[in-house]
């Protein structure tokens, strides 16, 4: 999918910290690139959270800025402070959320939008190991922008007259809720 430089929804906010606990690197938990995003196994579970970079954590005030920006009634500032916030956390999945959905909602641009869920969608998917068999429960605050950025681009392929990609995006993510 192609990197856009613009996208997120509004209301999911990044944790207090990115989680350091569990192994990485091991088959089942996979492999964390240095400074992106990476996978914790919850202890005595089949269930999966996902590890943001910390760069997430430096952004977080421009960030929050934006979605502040937003609920004001200025998508254009928002986007700014946004994009901005993006250039210091590219792999930020909340970030790219909130710039789809700025995209979707306020411009009406489904094309995209769905370069921002679908960056975050592939990032995701890149991060999971090959024939990943657990689970990234929905309610856990480090795996929701996941679920938010797989709804916005199931919801840009319907928009864009796609609806068999939407179902395949949703069948996709039903698998590991």
């Amino acid at each position: 999918m192609a990197r856009s430089n613009d996208g997120h929804r509004g209301d999911g906010r990044p944790p207090h910290g990115p989680r350091q606990g569990g192994p990485r690197g091991d088959s089942e938990g996979g492999a964390r690139r240095p400074g992106g995003l990476g996978l914790s196994r919850i202890r005595d579970s089949n269930d999966f959270e996902l590890v943001h970079p910390r760069c997430v954590l430096q952004v977080r005030p421009d960030y929050e800025e934006g979605l502040e920006l937003w609920k004001a009634g200025d998508p254009e500032a928002a986007r700014d402070a946004l994009r901005y916030a993006l250039e210091g956390c590219g792999d930020n999945l909340w970030i790219h959320v909130a710039l789809g959905q700025i995209a979707l909602r306020e411009a009406r641009d489904a094309t995209l939008a769905r370069g921002h869920f679908g960056y975050a969608f592939e990032l995701v998917e890149r991060t999971l190991p090959r024939r990943f068999t657990g689970r990234l429960p929905r309610n856990l605050p480090a795996n929701r922008p996941f679920y938010e950025a797989a709804e916005g681009l199931a919801s840009c392929y319907e928009a864009l007259g796609q609806p068999h990609e939407a179902a395949k995006v949703r069948t996709q993510v039903a698998t590991l809720s």
